[in-house]
């Protein structure tokens, strides 16, 4: 690809670097990110929390049967998928929370002060090697400058539109199964998110209340549960790790463009 005319390229070059100047995106793509971190964050901890009790109530030596077929089943062997699901689900947000602290990472390291300066003086080169340089020197410097105005601008951008994908699509989808996870130990243990009772009160409460359940109710309960679980996985799987890698791989293939870029400054405006 070739670019014709000086005046052109110095008034492309001047923008970037006043742009670059004004942290555009900065402070907003900060707080998503920080926010996101927070979120996922919450559900693990919640996740967790449920595993708890599950292992708690697993590790009870008391078999209990459940509704109208009392003894036939154990607590372990109903809990045993619910318990499963929620370790790969941690193991899941273990990833998606490091995805995130390393995009906010990248994303701070791009806005640093230091970057900047390194886009002012990259871009100082690029025009005074512009006016006063050798061709070989000026392609250089000028492909230079865009790979690092490129790094210095994409990040941003792909947390906005990232952001502007979980609006349309993703929110929504999220909130709901989040809010239906945190509920999740209510509906299935028995016991609200704000009691504050010990082990064995809280055995005893789950098991009066499984007691007072069908086991086709309960295993209803535990599936709707795993199911939120799973689209927990899809969504954040989604968000934090198959969008980035695709942007990676995206802005590896146009940084591999923009070095092939070639000034033509000799050439008519």
């Amino acid at each position: 690809m070739r670019v014709n005319g000086k005046a052109l390229v110095a008034i492309f070059i001047v923008l970037m670097v006043g742009l670059s100047s004004t942290r555009v995106l900065d402070d907003y793509v900060d707080a998503y990110t920080t926010n996101s971190i927070k979120n996922a964050a919450l559900t693990y901890a919640t996740a967790r929390g449920i595993n708890a009790l599950v292992s708690m109530m697993q590790s009870s030596e008391i078999e209990a049967g459940i509704g109208v077929v009392s003894g036939s089943m154990t607590i372990g062997e109903v809990l045993d998928p619910l318990n499963d699901m929620i370790e790969r689900f941690s193991t899941v947000m273990t990833w998606v929370l490091a995805s995130l602290a390393a995009q906010k990472l990248l994303l701070l390291l791009a806005s640093h002060q230091l970057f900047l300066y390194l886009v002012a003086v990259l871009g100082i080169s690029a025009l005074l090697l512009l006016f006063y340089g050798p061709p070989r020197a000026q392609n250089l410097a000028f492909r230079s400058f865009l790979v690092v105005v490129f790094i210095r601008f994409a990040l941003g951008l792909a947390v906005a539109l990232n952001s502007g994908v979980d609006a349309l699509f993703l929110d929504q989808q999220l909130q709901r199964n989040d809010a239906e996870i945190e509920s999740f130990q209510s509906n299935v243990i028995g016991i609200e998110s704000d009691q504050e009772l010990d082990a064995g009160s809280i055995r005893d409460s789950a098991l009066a209340f499984w007691q007072s359940l069908s086991l086709d109710e309960l295993e209803r309960k535990i599936s709707r549960g795993i199911e939120n679980f799973i689209n927990l996985v899809a969504i954040y799987l989604l968000k934090t790790i198959v969008f980035p890698l695709g942007f990676f791989y995206a802005a590896f293939y146009f940084i591999k463009l923009l070095w092939r870029v070639e000034l033509n400054v000799t050439a008519p405006a």
